[in-house]
C-alpha cells in the first residue's frame, strides 16, 4: 500500500512537473536559427548571431485561457541614428507599419505614424517617414518589459505586422536563452522568415501581439510581448568577439557613424 502511494505521488509530480514546464511556454518568442544564447555588454540573456541573411523564428503560444493571438508585430530596434536597409521574405508576409492603424478591441497599432526615416529603401508614409525615435507606436496605455536594447535614446524603431497566428497542436518551441530550447512543446504556430540587413551595426528583434481571451474572469484579453529570455539579435562583427564585450549599443552607434559617414545628429 505504501509502495502504491509512493508510485501514485511520484507520478503526480512529473505530471505536475510536465504541466508547469507546457505553461512556461510565453505567448510571444522570437528566435533566429542557429544562434547562440549569451551576453555581450548590456544585451543580456539574447540569442545572438552574425549570420546575414539569417533565419528568423516567430512563435505565438496558445495557453488554455487564450482563444485568438492576432494584431501580432515584429519589433526591430536598430542603434539609434543609423539607417540601412531590411528586407523579410516567409511566413505570411511581413508589412512595414508606418501609419496609425486600428487594432483590436478599439487600440491602435501602431499608436501614431511614423517620426523617422530609417530604411534607404522604403518609401514610407507619406510624409516619407518609416521608423519611430521613441516608443509612442506601442497601442495605447500598453507597457512592455524596458530591456536593452529595447530603451529610447539607445534605439530607434521599425516594425512590421505579420498577421494573426493559429492554434496548431505541438508546433511550438520553447526557446529559452536560460533553459535551453524544448522542442515541440505548447499549441500555437511558428512563422520562418528570412531577413537580410545592410547598413546597420546591429538589429534587435521582439515581439508583441493581442492575447484574446475565452471570456473567463481569470484571463483579461490583453497585449503580451516576449520575455527578454525569448529574444533575438543580429551584430556585427562576430558576436563571440571579446571587443564587444561591455560595449553598450550607443559606443557601437558613434563607431558606425565615423565607419559609414552617417551623422543625422
Amino acid at each position: 500500500m505504501k509502495a502504491t502511494k509512493t508510485i501514485i505521488t511520484l507520478v503526480l509530480g512529473i505530471f505536475f512537473l510536465l504541466a508547469q514546464s507546457a505553461s512556461a511556454v510565453p505567448i510571444f518568442q522570437v528566435y533566429i536559427d542557429g544562434a547562440t544564447p549569451g551576453t555581450i555588454g548590456p544585451d543580456e540573456d539574447t540569442w545572438f548571431t552574425n549570420s546575414n541573411p539569417l533565419d528568423l523564428i516567430v512563435s505565438g503560444a496558445y495557453g488554455p485561457k487564450i482563444d485568438d493571438l492576432s494584431s501580432v508585430t515584429l519589433l526591430i530596434s536598430v542603434p539609434q541614428g543609423e539607417t540601412g536597409t531590411i528586407s523579410i521574405t516567409g511566413g505570411d508576409g511581413a508589412v512595414l507599419l508606418t501609419e496609425r492603424t486600428d487594432a483590436a478591441d478599439g487600440f491602435y497599432n501602431p499608436n501614431t505614424d511614423a517620426v523617422l526615416d530609417l530604411l534607404t529603401n522604403e518609401a514610407g508614409n507619406a510624409d516619407g517617414f518609416d521608423g519611430y525615435a521613441d516608443k509612442d507606436f506601442l497601442p495605447e496605455d500598453v507597457e512592455f518589459n524596458n530591456h536593452y536594447p529595447f530603451q529610447e535614446g539607445i534605439s530607434d524603431f521599425l516594425i512590421y505586422a505579420l498577421g494573426d497566428f493559429d492554434k496548431i497542436a505541438d508546433a511550438v518551441s520553447n526557446y529559452s536563452t536560460e533553459d535551453g530550447i524544448s522542442y515541440n512543446v505548447a499549441d500555437g504556430e511558428e512563422k520562418l522568415y528570412s531577413v537580410l540587413i545592410s547598413g546597420f551595426s546591429a538589429a534587435h528583434f521582439d515581439v508583441y501581439g493581442y492575447a484574446e481571451a475565452d471570456g473567463c474572469k481569470s484571463f483579461q484579453s490583453t497585449w503580451s510581448m516576449n520575455p527578454a529570455s525569448h529574444d533575438a539579435t543580429y551584430m556585427v562583427p562576430e558576436p563571440a568577439t571579446v571587443f564587444l564585450l561591455g560595449l553598450g549599443w550607443g559606443m557601437l552607434r558613434r563607431a558606425g557613424r565615423k565607419t559609414h559617414g552617417l551623422n543625422r545628429g
